[in-house]
């Protein structure tokens, strides 16, 4: 099932629609932390330049963005409509009808260099190989991986890939894809490992949905030890 409004959990971001605010250059990130039938209860927003919590006022309108499950971009149109502070301070926020949620296909996909275990086969007459490698990046719409320079491998070939995608609640989820290799550099000296670029070209979107979340919690477990900006 496609997802259109954000769940409870979902993080968002917010850009806004005040030209004349002192934050509208500023992408506010916040968190749902509760449905109520056409409303969002969420987190106060962060600013994702200063860090600092961005008061926002009632009546402010404001365009929110985030990303579905499906690797897709989810956007639509919001009003900040109270302001609650029984346990902890919590904004409330207009939802709209599912037909005024737009749904971008995401083409670009966040790539991110992280270390994957996959198993790589290929079905050809006369080279048939089946063997464990890492990934040297990976994204909802492709990978890299190293391997041992005897696998005869070249542009154009088609492969079968089975990843392992370890959670950041220590889960490890499956996910299978065909891809095409579209570059191929061979090892700078003989014992060394070749590196190959793998577009996908035929995945199970809810696969691509395992792939896509991994990527973004690895960005943010590299973030908050520093390698990201």
């Amino acid at each position: 099932m496609i997802m259109l409004l954000p769940r409870i959990g979902q993080t968002l971001r917010l850009n806004l629609v005040d030209a004349w605010d002192e934050n509208r250059d500023h992408t506010l990130k916040t968190r749902v932390a509760d449905l109520r039938d056409d409303t969002a209860v969420i987190e106060l927003p962060i600013s994702e330049k200063t860090g600092r919590t961005a008061p926002l006022l009632t009546g402010t309108e404001c365009d929110v963005w985030y990303i579905g499950e499906d690797g897709s971009r989810y956007e639509f149109r919001s009003t900040i409509i109270g302001r609650q502070t029984e346990n902890i301070p919590v904004l409330l926020m207009s939802l709209p009808s599912k037909d005024a949620v737009i749904r971008n296909q995401r083409r670009n996909y966040l790539r991110i260099q992280t270390a994957v275990e996959i198993a790589v086969k290929m079905d050809d007459p006369l080279r048939q190989y089946h063997f464990l490698a890492r990934t040297v990046d990976l994204s909802g719409g492709g990978l890299s991986f190293t391997c041992e320079d005897n696998m005869r491998l070249q542009e154009k070939d088609s492969l079968e890939i089975w990843l392992s995608l370890p959670s950041k609640a220590g889960q490890v989820h499956h996910a299978f894809a065909l891809g095409e290799i579209v570059r191929q550099k061979p090892a700078d000296e003989k014992g060394k490992h070749q590196w190959v670029s793998v577009k996908f070209t035929k995945i199970n979107e809810s696969d691509r949905a395992k792939i896509v979340r991994t990527c973004y919690e690895r960005q943010l477990e590299m973030r908050k030890k520093g390698v990201l900006e």
